[in-house]
């Protein structure tokens, strides 16, 4: 049984089988209305989110089938083993996404799920936020997106990492323009770092990174759960004040012919410009737009991935 707890384990081919699939029905949503008819997905959160939630539910509702919604801190998963709870679940619908703080979290529901497990993002991983961005990447760009280039801007994190795992398999140009990684940041991961050394993805100059990039990409300087923390405002401050060279911004950019990108939630004045989110080179909201559209193409594959597609 597949699982989708990052994309490692994908192909360049299984990757942009799942794209096809994503544009595909983008392009001819009403022919998929009971593609997935009779079959539910629990969505899990641990974490906040608005498009997560919204694009898998509208999802399988578009799909014909339904999406659960179970929130982390008002179900049993707080007075039981993950173990236990996962099974449970899983006796009743026909996949999980999970939406965790903790990858290693992850893990336990993989390792007790009967069906098909999806990280909706967790402190290293988000799968298929790197799928929407190299769909709407592929909508953006003429030719063969191997050739393309893409800057990312800002701070290292499960965004990147996915982002430098989907590019080395897909031949993507990536740039990364960040500070050199905290050793004891918890989104380190060993195979992604070993990507970045062998395809030299790494720079500390944001101008560096961004010259000559067909895409810009920036995301949250501070992990949302920690943004409005009391407890963390100092730590934040002086993270806003180390990344602020690091903003996207008209100085950076100037009036270089790119896509701009942002995965959202954004926050003003940050990790970006406010003007630059509705400059008209922006992407950002047709990129979050096309969560739902990958979301489809990702659940139709991983569904058939596990027999279940017709049925």
């Amino acid at each position: 049984m597949r699982h989708l707890p990052h994309l490692k384990d994908l192909s360049s081919a299984e990757i942009k089988d799942i794209l096809q699939r994503a544009s595909t029905i983008k392009q001819s949503p009403a022919e998929y209305r009971s593609l997935l008819a009779a079959h539910s997905l629990a969505m899990l959160f641990q974490k906040t989110s608005t498009r997560t939630r919204v694009s898998f539910e509208v999802a399988m509702t578009e799909l014909g089938g339904h999406g659960v919604y179970v929130d982390w801190t008002t179900s049993n998963f707080v007075l039981s083993g993950i173990e236990h709870e996962t099974e449970y679940l899983s006796r009743n619908v026909s996949g999980i996404m999970a939406r965790l703080l903790h990858h290693s979290d992850l893990q336990k529901i993989m390792g007790a799920s009967q069906v098909p497990v999806i990280n909706g993002c967790d402190e290293k991983f988000h799968p298929c936020q790197a799928l929407t961005d190299v769909l709407t990447m592929m909508e953006h760009f003429d030719g063969d997106i191997a050739n393309a280039s893409i800057a990312y801007v800002g701070i290292q994190n499960n965004v990147s990492n996915s982002m430098a795992i989907i590019c080395d398999k897909l031949g993507i140009d990536l740039r990364l323009g960040t500070p050199p990684a905290d050793d004891n940041g918890e989104s380190r991961d060993a195979d992604v770092d070993a990507i970045i050394d062998r395809r030299g993805y790494h720079t500390a100059d944001p101008r560096e990174a961004v010259d000559g990039a067909d895409f810009v990409y920036t995301d949250t300087w501070i992990d949302m759960q920690y943004f409005n923390n009391p407890d963390h405002k100092e730590e934040n401050d002086a993270k806003l004040k180390k990344m602020m060279p690091y903003q996207l911004s008209r100085s950076l950019i100037g009036d270089a012919d790119v896509r701009i990108m942002h995965d959202m939630p954004i926050h003003d004045g940050f990790e970006i410009e406010t003007e630059l989110v509705r400059d008209p080179r922006s992407v950002i909201y047709l990129q979050a737009e096309n969560r739902l559209h990958a979301q489809k193409g990702l659940l139709w594959w991983l569904f058939e991935q596990a027999d279940l597609v017709g049925k």
